[in-house]
């Protein structure tokens, strides 16, 4: 069944762009390295992992690109694999996408955002958060009043972002005092690259990727998508992989290893090596500036997964609702709520390790689909030329299956989580066709 809505045609490829760039850049790239010298404490094993998730992102960037051109419509993950696979995973994919791909990671941010903003000026009652649920209150207000203001708004602050990070790698790599690294491999990565404890901190590097596909959740609301899509993903996510190796590559370039190792205010120690004692103070101010434009992309990504989905299925038909500026003000406070949450009741380390995990399925069943949609139409035209399939979707496939095979082997239990997860949603689905069919009789 569908109910599907006409979209305005309101973002160009600037601000397209920045939907991708401020999703992908949030809090992991200054907080994860802590975590991975604990288990990774080599300098090229460390630029390894940043390079594997740069390679992920851009070969899982130009696979939802192909799949864009030849399935295009909003909703992402859930648009996908219910064309490809039915609507049973699709329903399930979508439903994850919403509660652990984007209302999760949002609280995640938030609540990094509290905590980077606290070390500037304190703002709380008790334990609750205060900078962080401000934070997502006042960019779900701003993108409830007015589209095209709302991607404006998410432009200048991803632009303000981004140069305030190259100017924290210029001066970390041409001003600051630094220490001498060898990137050489050494018989010893050979043993790091082979342990979990990799693959663990695969998976922080991959989540700090997230977020290249953000362009495909609001499709429908793109000029000229058969060009601005493609162009959006694949620079955007060129943009965030260089940044991401090189202020890794300045974190370890200007603190030893011991001093970051199992912290996760990396950024903070780096900023007082480089700036001085006042450093913690200005990267705290430039985090949690930054993580603003990552909320406020995923908050319309996410309203807009939720929103197709009310147009397939009736009981979530309140969410197609749009106001007179075609904002779809239901699925935006719908995804705000849900992201307030899970602040008052999770822990950043909990979101992004278990988020982490389930992502990893949506996005190896979703490249998969590439192969399945050749195999029933071998005559299917894909983008990129002949040497893009299957080379650069299998080669994405084969780190995710790395990455859930590094985690499982970490930990077995995560995958009867993933299956306790999967099937509460698979149920809820046969609960929704179930009430459907009982209101069309």
């Amino acid at each position: 069944m569908s109910n599907q809505s006409i979209a305005k045609k309101t973002y160009d490829l600037k601000t397209a762009t920045s939907f991708v760039i401020a999703s992908m850049i949030g809090v992991g790239v200054f907080t994860s390295l802590g975590y991975q010298v604990q288990s990774t404490d080599t300098v090229f094993s460390i630029m390894l992992l940043w390079t594997l998730g740069g390679i992920a992102a851009f070969t899982g960037a130009m696979s939802y690109v192909a799949l864009a051109m030849v399935l295009p419509r909003s909703g992402g993950e859930y648009h996908y694999l219910s064309k490809i696979y039915g609507p049973a995973l699709g329903y399930i994919t979508g439903l994850l996408t919403v509660i652990v791909g984007f209302s999760a990671p949002i609280a995640a941010s938030a609540m990094a955002l509290d905590s980077y903003a606290g070390n500037l000026c304190s703002f709380s009652i008790g334990s609750y958060p205060l900078w962080g649920v401000s934070c997502i209150l006042l960019v779900s207000i701003i993108h409830l009043l007015d589209v095209k203001k709302g991607g404006d708004f998410n432009f200048i602050f991803t632009a303000i972002k981004v140069v305030l990070i190259i100017a924290f790698i210029s001066i970390g790599l041409f001003f600051a005092d630094h220490q001498t690294l060898d990137i050489s491999p050494s018989s010893k990565d050979l043993g790091l690259i082979m342990s979990s404890g990799f693959g663990v901190s695969l998976v922080y590097v991959t989540y700090s990727y997230t977020g290249w596909n953000a362009a495909v959740y609001v499709l429908d609301e793109i000029k000229n998508p058969k060009r601005n899509v493609p162009l959006a993903i694949l620079a955007g996510t060129s943009i965030v992989t260089i940044i991401y190796i090189l202020i890794n590559f300045v974190f370890l370039y200007t603190t030893p290893m011991e001093e970051i190792a199992g912290k996760i205010d990396v950024a903070d120690i780096a900023g007082q090596r480089i700036f001085g004692p006042a450093g913690a103070k200005l990267v705290s101010g430039l985090i949690a500036f930054g993580l603003i434009s990552t909320i406020s992309s995923m908050v319309v990504s996410a309203s807009r997964v939720i929103k197709r989905m009310g147009e397939d299925y009736k009981l979530l038909n309140i969410f197609t609702k749009t106001s007179k500026n075609n904002v779809p003000y239901f699925s935006l406070i719908f995804i705000a709520g849900l992201a307030l949450l899970f602040i008052l009741t999770f822990t950043f380390e909990a979101v992004i390790e278990f988020a982490g995990f389930i992502l990893s399925f949506f996005g190896l069943f979703t490249v998969l689909g590439l192969f399945i949609l050749k195999k029933r139409n071998p005559e299917l035209e894909l983008p990129f030329g002949k040497w893009f399939f299957p080379i650069v979707p299998a080669i994405y496939l084969l780190i995710k299956l790395m990455i859930i095979t590094y985690l499982i082997a970490d930990d077995p239990n995560r995958i009867w989580h993933a299956i306790v997860v999967f099937g509460g949603a698979y149920c809820l689905y046969f609960f929704n066709k179930f009430l459907e069919k009982g209101k069309t009789t």
